[in-house]
């Protein structure tokens, strides 16, 4: 009995830890696409010398009927200097961000964050049919500049452990479970803080 007892504490204290790093790996795995779409927008408006804008999508914001947050790459026909309205073309597909992870407000050593920004309303297309929603911008321009949100002032931006309820973001307490990543304005390079 003592044996079935401790074989059983091993095994549920496995499946915990497994848990933790599941979440992890997926903070992981959220942060590699972000980077990585932040490169292909800051490419992408240097090759297309367009402006291009990397959207973020939160739950509702899309006819989705999911509770995960998407990332979307636009063109944008006419930049406007301050744009409360965009017409775009989206480029690719919207990638969606794993589940058990959220994109978060709030500022980062003095550094604002896009997602405390007021919501940009995007007219695009979507499988030919027009399509209007509002979403939080990221955008740059032909030269592979931070564009928007304007100022001189680096951005940053935080993804963590967590899920969406009604919309929004319900962040992980736990020590660790936030990448925060900062985003320079005049090459628009993207990096993790140190820890």
């Amino acid at each position: 009995m003592v044996a079935v007892v401790t074989i059983m504490a091993l095994l549920l204290g496995a499946s915990i830890q497994g848990l933790g790093d599941s979440g992890a790996q997926a903070r992981q795995v959220a942060t590699d696409s972000l980077l990585g779409l932040l490169d292909q927008a800051r490419a992408s408006a240097i090759a297309s010398r367009s402006v291009v804008v990397l959207a973020v999508a939160e739950p509702g914001d899309l006819a989705c009927g999911d509770e995960r947050c998407r990332l979307g790459l636009f063109m944008i026909k006419e930049w406007l200097a301050d744009p409360g309205t965009l017409d775009g073309t989206l480029v690719g597909r919207w990638q969606a961000l794993p589940s058990g992870v959220v994109m978060v407000p709030g500022s980062v050593s003095g550094l604002r964050n896009p997602l405390d920004e007021a919501a940009i309303t995007m007219h695009f297309l979507a499988g030919n049919q027009p399509r209007q929603a509002q979403f939080h911008i990221l955008a740059f321009t032909p030269r592979g500049a931070l564009l928007w949100p304007a100022g001189s002032d680096p951005l940053a931006l935080r993804i963590a452990e967590g899920n969406y309820r009604g919309g929004h973001p319900c962040a992980s307490t736990r020590s660790g479970a936030e990448t925060r990543i900062r985003l320079g304005r005049t090459m628009a390079r993207a990096y993790q803080f140190e820890r």
